[in-house]
C-alpha cells in the first residue's frame, strides 16, 4: 500500500555533510542535497547566475552529494554520478565560463579534491589548474582529461603541482625551470624516493609547503627539497592554507599551526606558532585555504575564522578578521517552504494532491505571478499540470495552475493507474511575472521549486 506524505511531518533543520573553501570562496552540501555558495563572485563561481558576490550562503541547486572549490571556479557531483562546474576552469579543449552550473561528465564516483574525480570504473579525470601543470598523453573526452595508469590523485597550486601514486608514493612537478625563481621550488622538490615515500593516502599543498597523511595514521609535512618530517601520529585528514595548516586527528581533535596575522588558527589569537596548538574535539572534516579555515562537527555544524575581506567565512558582512570559529547559518534550510504533495492509495489506484505555499511577503507586495507543477519522467520528458491531465511542457506557452499567484491546492488525479509514469519526480514552485512565460522563467533562474513525491 502506498501511502506517503511528501514534505510534510516534522520539520529538521538541514546539517553541513560536505564542504570546501578556497582563496575567495567556500561551498557547502547539506543533507538535503542542496549545494551552496558564498564569497567573491566575479567570474560567475557562486554559481547563483550572477557576478554579484555574497557575504553569507546562497542556495544554487538541489541533488549533490560532494562540492570543491578552486580559485575561479567550483564543482560538484551529484547522486546521479554527474558532474557539474561553473565560473571559469580549463578544460580540455576550451574554458569553461559560466554563472550557473554545467554538466561536464557523467559516471563519476567521486570527488576527490578540486582537480580530480574517480569514476565508477577506477579511471582518474582532472581539469583545471592541474591541466596547467601536466598533460600526462592518456586521452580524455571533449571536457575533460584522464590521468594515466598509477596515478591516483593530482593537487595544484599555484605553479605547483603533486601527485599520488599507486603504493602511495608522492612525486612533484613545476611549471618554472628556474631554480633560482621561487616558483621553481618544487623542481628539486621530495619525490618519489626513499622509504618514507610510501603508503601516503591523503595530501596537501600550500604555496612554500607540503603535508601528507599515511595509511598508518602518521602525518608528514616537508618544503621545497626537504625531506619529509614527522609531525605525529593518530592523524586522518591534513588541510593547506597560504602558510597555515589544520589537521584533523582519528578521535575527531583538529589542530591547527603556522602563520595566523588573520586569525586563521582560530584560537583566538593573532599569534604565529610552529607547534600544533588544539582546536577542540567532535570535529569530521577541515578545510583552509590563503588566510582563513573551516571545520565541520560530528553534528553537521559548519565554523569559519580567519580573514573574511571577499565573504569567504559566510558569517556576514565582509570586514575585521575573526580569530575565533563562527557558525555559518544557512538560512530556511531544511524548512518545508513552497508547499506540499500527498499521495495515497497503490501505484494503480493513485490518488495524488499538491498544495503550493507562497512567501506571505510575495503575497503581501502583490506581486504578479504563478504556481507551477512540474514532472519530470525518467527519459527526460517535462510536464505541466492543466486539469484535468498532463500535457508536454512547451516553453513558448507553458502552462500553470493559476492565472495568479496565489496559494493553491489542486487534486491531480484520483484513483488512477500512474504504472506508466514510474519513476517521474514531481517539482512544485512559483515564479514571479506578468505572464506565465517569465513567471516560469524566474522560478527556475531564482531556484525556487523544491522536489516534493517520486512515484515508485
Amino acid at each position: 500500500m502506498l501511502a506517503l506524505v511528501a514534505g510534510m511531518g516534522s520539520v529538521h533543520a538541514a546539517t553541513v555533510v560536505h564542504m570546501d573553501t578556497s582563496y575567495r570562496n567556500s561551498a557547502a552540501v547539506l543533507s538535503d542535497g542542496t549545494l551552496w555558495t558564498w564569497g567573491d563572485n566575479q567570474m560567475g563561481q557562486l554559481g547563483n547566475g550572477s557576478t554579484v558576490s555574497a557575504d553569507r550562503p546562497v542556495q544554487i541547486g538541489s541533488g549533490f552529494a560532494q562540492v570543491a572549490v578552486g580559485s575561479q571556479y567550483m564543482v560538484a557531483l551529484k547522486t546521479d554520478g554527474t558532474l557539474w562546474m561553473w565560473g571559469s576552469v580549463l578544460l580540455r579543449n576550451q574554458t569553461l565560463t559560466e554563472t550557473r552550473p554545467v554538466q561536464v561528465g557523467s559516471g563519476f564516483a567521486q570527488l576527490m579534491n578540486k582537480d580530480t574525480a574517480s569514476k565508477t570504473d577506477g579511471s582518474i579525470w582532472y581539469w583545471g589548474g592541474a591541466r596547467r601543470l601536466f598533460n600526462g598523453n592518456a586521452g580524455g573526452d571533449d571536457m575533460l582529461d584522464r590521468l594515466p595508469p598509477g596515478y591516483l590523485q593530482m593537487i595544484s597550486a599555484g605553479n605547483n603541482g603533486l601527485f599520488l601514486l599507486a603504493g602511495g608514493a608522492i612525486q612533484s612537478i613545476s611549471r618554472s625551470f628556474m631554480p633560482t625563481d621561487w616558483l621553481g621550488i618544487w623542481i628539486y622538490a621530495y619525490g618519489n624516493a626513499g622509504p618514507v615515500d610510501r603508503g601516503f593516502v591523503q595530501l596537501a599543498l600550500g604555496v612554500f609547503s607540503a603535508a601528507g597523511v599515511k595509511d598508518d595514521g602518521t602525518l608528514w609535512q616537508w618544503k621545497g627539497s626537504e625531506v619529509p618530517v614527522l609531525v605525529g601520529g593518530g592523524y586522518r585528514q591534513v588541510a593547506k592554507g597560504s602558510s597555515h595548516t589544520l589537521a584533523l586527528k582519528a578521535d575527531g581533535t583538529a589542530w591547527a599551526w603556522g602563520a595566523n596575522p588573520n586569525g586563521q588558527l582560530g584560537d583566538a589569537t593573532f599569534t604565529d606558532t610552529e607547534i600544533p596548538r588544539p582546536l577542540g574535539a567532535g570535529y569530521a572534516r577541515v578545510a583552509a585555504s590563503a588566510e582563513h579555515s573551516l571545520a565541520l562537527t560530528t553534528d553537521g555544524t559548519l565554523l569559519a575564522w580567519g580573514r573574511n575581506t571577499e565573504g569567504q567565512l559566510g558569517v556576514g558582512p565582509v570586514g575585521p578578521s575573526q580569530p575565533s570559529p563562527l557558525p555559518v547559518v544557512f538560512e530556511g534550510a531544511g524548512t518545508p517552504g513552497l508547499g506540499t504533495m500527498v499521495a495515497t492509495g497503490t501505484l494503480t489506484r493513485l490518488t495524488l494532491s499538491a498544495h503550493v505555499q507562497v512567501k506571505p511577503e510575495h503575497l503581501a507586495s502583490g506581486a504578479k505571478g504563478n504556481p507551477f507543477l512540474v514532472a519530470i519522467t525518467p527519459d527526460g520528458t517535462m510536464f505541466t499540470y492543466s486539469a484535468p491531465a498532463f500535457d508536454r511542457l512547451n516553453p513558448a506557452n507553458p502552462l500553470a495552475w493559476a492565472d495568479r499567484l496565489q496559494n493553491t491546492s489542486s487534486l491531480l488525479f484520483v484513483n488512477q493507474d500512474m504504472s506508466h509514469l514510474s519513476g517521474t519526480a514531481f517539482f512544485i514552485g512559483y515564479g514571479l511575472g506578468a505572464t506565465t512565460a517569465e513567471s516560469l522563467g524566474e522560478m527556475l533562474n531564482s531556484f525556487r521549486y523544491k522536489r516534493v513525491y517520486d512515484i515508485q
